[in-house]
């Protein structure tokens, strides 16, 4: 089975994506932005459960530190507070969620307040996070301390290696995507990685155009599986049986 643990699929042109859909085979993870990215998830969801029953989308809600400003103040007005709660209890784990201090425009100030709000539903409820680090690893390394009982999903760490090892020493979950052939770095964490904390992910559909390839398409997840296989160099089998057992575990 084909898990691909980490998308968007929101940005996709709906006339570009179900086609995609109706063929494909296995789980896709829907990373939500903010709001109304979570109900666009929602929306694809509904539809391809219609029409495509060996395709499961999973939609999850969380806050984008890209969007941390204009969602911090919402967090302090009740009835939007207990909406975005409601939104947390349907999602089997949370994300997408973190702090960027290379590219968000987002004040850290909100960045903190917004990803310290969801931690604590994490810290509560025991859910899985997926946290975006980009920049930030070491501050996202002291905060997590303070929430013992959330699960962190480490999402395309490509940061100092002394604090991966001590995510991996924490037990934090690893996704590895389309870059990862493309950088030594990645490589050697990868192959630093303990089979059973191994995910994979295409960060769809923007990721591997930034990167200056060309594809874009949900079947992309396929080449990600058949790059860690080699990098790993274990068999391709082998590593798809490693990699749902683990999404298993973590839901």
């Amino acid at each position: 089975m084909l898990i691909d643990f980490h998308t968007h699929l929101d940005f996709y042109k709906e006339e570009e994506l179900f086609p995609q859909l109706e063929k494909f085979s296995g789980i896709i993870v829907a990373a939500s932005v903010d709001e109304n990215s979570y109900l666009t998830n929602c929306r694809i969801s509904d539809h391809i459960q219609k029409t495509n029953k060996l395709c499961q989308i999973i939609p999850t809600f969380g806050i984008h530190p890209n969007q941390a400003d204009q969602n911090a103040p919402l967090l302090d007005d009740p009835t939007t507070a207990a909406r975005f709660i409601k939104y947390l209890d349907q999602s089997p784990l949370i994300g997408e969620i973190g702090m960027d201090f290379c590219w968000s425009k987002s004040s850290p100030q909100n960045q903190e307040k917004v990803f310290r709000w969801f931690l604590d539903y994490c810290n509560k409820t025991k859910k899985a996070c997926v946290i975006h680090t980009k920049d930030a690893e070491e501050k996202i390394y002291n905060i997590l301390t303070d929430y013992p009982h959330a699960r962190p999903v480490i999402h395309w760490y490509d940061g100092p290696e002394k604090i991966y090892r001590e995510f991996i020493r924490r037990g934090y979950p690893q996704t590895f995507g389309v870059e990862t052939i493309r950088s030594k770095h990645l490589q050697n964490l990868l192959k630093t990685t303990p089979l059973d904390l191994l995910l994979a992910e295409t960060d769809n559909p923007e990721s591997e155009p930034w990167l200056g390839g060309s594809r874009n398409d949900i079947f992309l997840i396929e080449r990600v599986y058949s790059e860690l296989s080699e990098i790993l160099n274990i068999p391709r089998t082998n590593l798809e049986q490693i990699l749902e057992e683990n999404f298993h575990c973590i839901l």
